[in-house]
């Protein structure tokens, strides 16, 4: 009888520690460490998007008014070149090779503003595309932390009432067969006994000897396999 009882035992212990398993790794097996991955990775790329975009900006900017800054400088040029306010032909010369350097510089300047027109268009394009992407991954990981915590519930709810039932069973057991379990579960992985079926034991598939078969027909011994060292019970079919 404490050999069934213990075998019982064993059975929730099992079932506790499989339980206590799949709370662990449920995180992982649910998807969502890989979907909060995802989405992490999503958000710093979009952050280092969004400062490079800042800069093409910032620089588009500065492009822009040193535009107008030459185009103020020619005005003023051409305002004393032609307010007759200069009269020396070598300073007119000079003024007009610096309206045309300005002139040169300014086309430069505006081919640099139309490339950098394109790409930041580009870049707001595809800052669009991840941030639409951000937000299915936001969504995607919401829906999978829902689904675990409903996993998560539903498991902690389960092990509550298996280590309920497991204290009840405990109370059944003498404290000598609880003691041993304890030391061979330690021993085996939490499999203390093993089952004898068809003079197998069901823990190390070895041959129960001849001289071992007898006394498992005694409730109340305590018979060990010679082979793996388990504590051998034979249960009714």
């Amino acid at each position: 009888m404490q050999l069934k009882l213990l075998w019982d035992l064993q059975e929730l212990d099992l079932k506790i520690k499989a339980l206590e398993e799949n709370i662990e790794e449920a995180p992982l097996l649910s998807g969502v460490d890989e979907a909060s991955e995802k989405y992490e990775e999503l958000k710093t790329e979009i952050s280092e998007k969004e400062n490079l975009l800042k800069e093409d900006r910032k620089t588009l900017k500065n492009l822009e008014m040193r535009t107008q800054k030459i185009v103020d400088d020619r005005k003023e040029l051409s305002d004393n070149m032609y307010g007759g306010t200069v009269t020396s032909v070598k300073e007119l010369e000079q003024m007009q090779r610096k309206m045309e350097l300005l002139a040169e510089e300014k086309v430069k300047i505006e081919d640099e503003i139309l490339v950098l027109m394109e790409s930041i268009e580009e870049q707001e394009e595809l800052l669009k595309k991840k941030q639409s992407d951000l937000e299915q991954c936001k969504q995607d990981l919401q829906k999978k932390e829902a689904r675990l915590a409903e996993d998560l519930e539903r498991f902690n709810r389960e092990l509550e009432s298996l280590r309920m039932e497991r204290i009840k069973a405990a109370e059944k057991i003498e404290p000598k067969y609880i003691n041993k379990y304890n030391m061979l579960a330690e021993k085996h992985q939490g499999e203390a006994l093993a089952r004898v079926d068809n003079d197998i034991c069901g823990g190390c598939r070895v041959f129960i000897s001849s001289g071992l078969r007898g006394h498992l027909y005694n409730p109340g011994a305590m018979v060990y396999c010679e082979n793996c060292g388990r504590l051998l019970v034979r249960l009714d079919s």
